[in-house]
């Protein structure tokens, strides 16, 4: 008989209490219970398919994660944004974990990105005047320009393929422009990285600003 996901998901929880209570996990738990210091935050999408921590290998506690539609960092807007939950992650992860590292991960196949490329985005089964896809998808607006400006004729793979790096770049120019990160920069005590998961290949990609392009994070 097929599994139901839900149950799935209670057999694994079953196997990982096993372990967890395992004597190998007994100081991790002491210390958890209590806080959390990760050096580093993630800004991935909700992607079922990219999951931060086990393309990382990371283990428990060592990387702090949010995830979104389309792995978006939307810009600053003092005391009035509409978009406070992200917003108090980053505070949080800058201000109280301080962390070391932030990676915005975007990825090939990007369901968020397709909607911010649509040509006609009204044309979707489900968009009318109340569309949080649209709405929240449109603040990548800067890299579908950036796409059409490239001067170069794409086809629409590679149109999709380009909007998916330059929206990874966008966010990454939006977080930058957060009070606390920019602090953190400023005393060299936080690095912003931009990466890009081929889900194809499996390959991870990591932009070089110096470069101004994105090469293989690693080759072996």
């Amino acid at each position: 008989m097929v599994m139901d996901a839900y149950a799935e998901l209670v057999e694994g929880y079953k196997i990982f209490r096993h372990e967890y209570l395992d004597n190998k996990f007994e100081a991790y738990r002491s210390w958890a219970a209590k806080h959390q210091s990760p050096k580093t935050l993630i800004i991935g999408c909700s992607d079922s398919r990219v999951n931060p921590a086990i393309l990382t290998h990371a283990g428990l506690g060592e990387i702090f994660v949010v995830n979104n539609v389309a792995n978006i960092v939307p810009p600053y807007e003092k005391g009035r944004s509409h978009h406070k939950s992200l917003g108090a992650a980053i505070q949080y992860a800058v201000n109280h974990i301080n962390v070391e590292h932030i990676i915005v991960m975007g990825h090939s196949g990007c369901g968020g990105i397709a909607a911010l490329m649509a040509i006609d985005p009204t044309q979707r089964e489900d968009a009318d005047e109340d569309d949080y896809i649209a709405d929240w998808v449109s603040i990548l607006a800067p890299a579908k320009e950036a796409v059409t400006k490239t001067g170069v004729k794409l086809d629409a793979d590679e149109a999709l393929r380009l909007a998916e790096l330059e929206g990874t770049l966008v966010s990454i120019r939006n977080l930058a422009g957060y009070p606390w990160v920019r602090a953190a920069v400023a005393r060299q005590q936080l690095t912003l990285h931009a990466w890009y998961f081929h889900i194809d290949s499996g390959e991870l990609l990591s932009y070089h600003p110096e470069e101004g392009r994105f090469r293989r994070l690693c080759t072996d």
